[in-house]
């Protein structure tokens, strides 16, 4: 038998009606919707291999920065291209000029498998990193449930109402 999983409570508006019109524009998250295509696919399998590699750096880099909601990386199913996805508070690019100073040493390693990469290393050419970005990220627009609050309000929120965050489920089961 297992046990309901834990629920998380958040407070919520009073009334549904109250969340106001659902939009892509005037939020406080952006999205980034990079696509890296590699130099060679049959590369694919050694990037995704460094990428995790580089999780115990990559991971608390992306912590302190705190305003990144959510980022992964997904190669396309050919193995063509890497898409790197994130969600985030900020404009684009001071948020893309932070990733290439926290970052920095992941993304030109990454990029040395991408095609018309530009000038490495990415700390040392911001202007180059983000004129790549520019270029290679659709702006396709982002929805988010929660449109007004940063990573910041939300961890807040939510600091009084979890249990600590350490690496472990939050559902808990029996057999």
């Amino acid at each position: 038998m297992h046990d309901r999983p834990k629920c998380l409570h958040i407070s919520a508006p009073a009334r549904i009606t109250d969340v106001g019109p659902l939009s892509l524009h005037k939020q406080v998250q952006q999205g980034l919707n990079l696509a890296l295509r590699l130099k060679n696919r049959t590369q694919m399998p050694a990037l995704i291999a460094t990428i995790a590699g580089m999780k115990p750096s990559i991971d608390p880099a992306l912590e302190k920065l705190n305003y990144v909601h959510f980022a992964r990386f997904l190669p396309s199913a050919d193995g063509s291209v890497l898409y790197v996805l994130t969600s985030f508070d900020a404009r684009n690019e001071p948020y893309i000029r932070d990733f290439a100073a926290v970052l920095g040493d992941a993304f030109t390693t990454i990029l040395h498998f991408i095609r018309d990469a530009p000038r490495l290393p990415v700390q040392k050419y911001q202007d180059d990193f983000w004129d790549f970005v520019s270029r290679n990220s659709p702006d396709v627009g982002l929805w988010s449930a929660y449109p007004d609050a940063t990573v910041l309000e939300i961890r807040s929120s939510l600091s009084h109402h979890s249990p600590p965050r350490d690496g472990g489920s939050d559902v808990s089961r029996s057999e």
